[in-house]
């Protein structure tokens, strides 16, 4: 049953999170019903952006950054990084892969001399640490982002999260490290389908690279 949960909870969560439309009232009833799956599955708590963060360090460049060392840091953290002041640590942009193409690649720019500060999204809309995965899921949707940066009310920024992280731990597991919720996935897919068990154990095993 929760992996049934989770492939429900999954199919929707990558519709409503890359959806570019703007929400309707079918959005609207399928978030709902995604709620209640979430609160089903968490026991009625639904995980929040402090908690699917953790301990985890921040992914951050500096505004003199080179665009090099940036893509650098994106390739190890597997997403985005956030720009961050020297010595403040004052929030001051974000620069993400889509920005990557966009504004150096497409634009023939010298990777090894460009700075962040070139192309970053400058002052980027930020979220509470507290916030609902659900929550963090509309707020994507409505806004068409694919990170949302966390920061406390004291301005401190905490993290940044961007959607495959939200879909993964909805699955139950990490992008990064943790394949254990995305194999709970397929078996779940799988076993919907009615598909054999060698069938079960290819399609896991591929998923996982």
């Amino acid at each position: 049953k929760q992996e049934t949960a989770m492939t429900q909870i999954l199919s929707t969560a990558i519709e409503v999170a890359v959806n570019t439309d703007s929400v309707d009232e079918t959005g609207n009833s399928k978030l709902l019903a995604m709620k209640t799956l979430l609160e089903e599955m968490f026991r009625g708590s639904v995980p929040t952006l402090r908690t699917i963060i953790g301990s985890t360090d921040i992914p951050k460049v500096r505004p003199t950054s080179t665009i090099l060392d940036a893509a650098i840091r994106m390739n190890e953290v597997r997403k985005g990084v956030l720009v961050l002041e020297e010595g403040s640590e004052r929030l001051v942009g974000i620069l993400t892969p889509k920005d990557l193409i966009n504004r150096v690649v497409s634009k023939g720019m010298c990777v090894n001399t460009t700075l962040v500060s070139a192309v970053m999204t400058p002052n980027p809309d930020t979220v509470g640490p507290e916030l609902t995965m659900l929550d963090a899921l509309r707020d994507m949707q409505e806004h068409k982002y694919l990170h949302l940066p966390v920061q406390e009310e004291s301005g401190k920024v905490i993290g940044l999260i961007d959607v495959m992280e939200l879909i993964c731990h909805t699955a139950g597991g990490d992008k990064n490290t943790n394949s254990k919720g995305w194999r709970n996935f397929f078996r779940g897919v799988m076993d919907a389908r009615g598909d054999d068990e060698s069938t079960d154990g290819l399609s896991i095993k591929s998923a996982e690279h």
